[in-house]
């Protein structure tokens, strides 16, 4: 990312502050008049005008002003966001006294949660449901089925078995599936469905097995439905209603498009947790998002936790034009409160 100096800087926070204020492209004159930046109202021009050759910016119309990029929002995020700031002391009342009114199984519990996140943020909020018991891989094997055919099998802590059936141009036999299923169980067993998928993802081909990495291949890539299946998590949606209000979403294509992507439950699933890899909160701005149809908003996420153990996702999904510092405090704020509803409701 190029690096911006503090004129650029003050330039850059104003206009995101402005636009996610009024959805309106933002001009020079209007920068003077309101942010009061200390220089004439060309240096201002001539400024954004480099900061869009930078990829900071961009003019969405000829005669129109400057809209923050993906890049803009990115730097803004990273270098500039406050959101401790962000919420009123009221607020977090607010969002307290709302549990009240929840029951105490832990669906509703979830459900209120998003509605409260949905409610402080004015956008659309997801999450899933607390996972009660890791499901742990134990082992797997591999062996011989037909000279075109291998049998997966794999032997879940739950004394649960899968069997998959993977076709090949020839099957190696069963000296040679050993070694493979072997370098897997190093790299796979004993970690939970999910820690198996991350696992997966990265797993490259030892030089050793490189006359088997096709039939690897395969195994991993059937390793990975099977344990992405096994793992599928309920998802929760509240406030979807609120993406109607942003002008981003008055084209009815556009609203099309983001209502069917929000509706595909398991991909939302996919989106919040790899989103969270190594990360304590997560924001995914615009094309960052490898999930096409939601290329268009921006997704915070972050983890909550029954005791210290992480159970499940929260987060929002609105506008890039979004006001990122409220809607992190937000979320940190009602990931954090359902936490703890959840810890004391298991120490009950």
């Amino acid at each position: 990312m190029l690096p911006l100096d503090v004129r650029k800087v003050r330039i850059l926070q104003a206009v995101v502050n402005d636009y996610v204020q009024t959805s309106k492209p933002v001009g020079s004159e209007r920068l003077i008049e309101v942010y009061k930046l200390g220089c004439k109202s060309a240096t201002v021009r001539n400024e954004m005008a480099e900061m869009a050759e930078m990829g900071y910016l961009v003019q969405p119309h000829t005669s129109a002003g400057r809209i923050p990029t993906d890049r803009g929002y990115r730097y803004y995020v990273d270098e500039l966001m406050n959101p401790p700031a962000a919420l009123a002391p009221e607020d977090t009342r607010r969002a307290q006294d709302a549990y009240e009114k929840a029951q105490s199984e832990v669906a509703d519990l979830v459900l209120q949660t998003c509605r409260i996140l949905s409610g402080l943020t004015s956008y659309a909020s997801i999450a899933t449901d607390p996972l009660t018991e890791a499901t742990t891989l134990r082992r797997i094997y591999l062996t011989g089925a037909s000279p075109r055919h291998i049998l997966l099998v794999a032997l879940l802590s739950t004394g649960h078995v899968e069997h998959r059936l993977i076709e090949l141009e020839t099957a190696p036999g069963d000296r040679a599936l050993a070694p493979l299923a072997n370098y897997l169980n190093a790299q796979i067993a004993g970690h939970d469905l999910e820690e198996v998928g991350r696992r997966l993802r990265g797993l490259e081909t030892p030089n050793n097995m490189a006359a088997h990495a096709s039939t690897l291949a395969k195994v991993v890539t059937t390793l990975a439905q099977v344990t992405a299946a096994l793992s599928e998590r309920r998802v929760f949606l509240e406030g979807a209603n609120q993406l109607l209000r942003q002008p981003e979403f008055q084209d009815v294509q556009r609203l099309e498009i983001l209502f069917h992507a929000l509706e595909q439950r398991n991909a939302l699933y996919q989106v919040l947790r790899r989103a969270l890899l190594g990360s304590d909160i997560a924001i995914i701005i615009g094309h960052e998002n490898a999930y096409e149809p939601m290329q268009e908003c921006s997704v915070i996420t972050t983890s909550y936790r029954i005791g210290n153990r992480m159970a499940g996702y929260l987060g929002v999904v609105g506008p890039t034009r979004m006001n990122y510092d409220r809607v992190v405090a937000a979320v940190n704020l009602m990931a954090s409160s359902l936490s703890q509803v959840l810890t004391n409701l298991s120490m009950a």
